[in-house]
């Protein structure tokens, strides 16, 4: 029987936490950093160690699971003299579970191939209550060999795995599945706005694509609350999603690809960002359709 990996998991945000705790709840021992410290007392508190910084929770661990909200934070706990990188040693595996560039995991990868570390591409498809669940469905990149090694950690997080290639293909399939799920919620938005300009129960929206099979999504059922009461509490945070589709079509420019429809959705998600929305739900679009409606009432 092989020897269980002993988890040093990075970032306990919305997804973060709760992937941290199924991983807990699966039986591993698991050791936690985060930037910012009171998001660690929880597993202080049922027996997890709490690193001080990246570098002494990748002493703890053979494994790094990192789940962050951009490039930015990644480089904060990769880099530096007390960063991940720094306590690098050979056969240990870096995983990345969180949305980043392209260039910026093809960067980090061959960095980690550089020390003699395993790293694997592994974003994730699935918002809060699929983390909390261990729903989510993983996007993997990387060797199958190592994916395999640790699909035991992959299951505890997830409902099935992806395998979409070398790295970056793991961050590449990701953008393209966020794409939709941005495309899908500005459409929604879009949808309940306009039912409200023209008179009609935004209620009747939701009445009609559960009656219809081929439009009865589970997402649409998710964002139903938000949309109807106009309350967004994030799931999603709308500034994750607003840096997501700057990649999108960053990648898209760097293939000569025009992504009209996604700079169209960038523009909105922008839009709110500077309305001072980038922490709630990226359904929160939907105040910047019908803020000009309800200011003429």
């Amino acid at each position: 029987m092989s020897i269980p990996p002993r988890i040093g998991f990075i970032g306990l945000g919305i997804m973060g936490r709760a992937m941290a705790m199924n991983l807990v709840k699966a039986g591993f021992q698991v050791s936690v950093y985060n930037r910012t410290r009171r998001r660690t007392m929880e597993f202080a508190d049922i027996g997890c160690e709490v690193a001080a910084t990246p570098r002494a929770l990748a002493k703890m661990a053979d494994t790094v699971i990192t789940m962050v909200s951009d490039p930015a934070a990644m480089e904060d706990v990769i880099e530096g003299p007390e960063g991940v990188a720094s306590a690098f040693a050979g056969g240990n595996t870096l995983m990345n579970m969180s949305t980043l560039s392209p260039d910026y995991t093809a960067a980090l990868a061959k960095k980690c191939f550089l020390a003699g570390v395993n790293f694997l591409d592994c974003p994730v498809s699935g918002s809060r209550a699929a983390a909390e669940s261990g729903q989510l469905v993983i996007l993997a990149g990387g060797e199958k060999a190592a994916l395999d090694r640790l699909s035991p950690v992959l299951k505890a997080l997830g409902r099935a795995v992806i395998y979409a290639g070398p790295p970056p293909a793991g961050t590449a399939l990701k953008l393209c599945m966020n794409l939709i799920v941005a495309q899908l919620t500005t459409g929604l938005a879009e949808a309940a706005a306009l039912a409200q300009a023209q008179g009609i129960a935004p209620e009747l929206i939701f009445e009609t694509l559960s009656a219809n099979p081929a439009l009865d999504c589970g997402y649409f059922s998710a964002k139903k609350d938000k949309i109807l009461r106009k309350d967004f509490p994030p799931d999603f945070p709308l500034r994750h999603m607003l840096k997501d589709a700057r990649f999108m079509l960053a990648a898209a420019a760097k293939k000569k690809l025009a992504l009209p429809v996604t700079a169209a959705v960038a523009s909105l998600l922008e839009k709110s960002y500077n309305s001072g929305y980038g922490e709630k739900d990226l359904s929160v679009v939907l105040s910047n359709l019908t803020e000009p409606l309800e200011l003429k009432r």
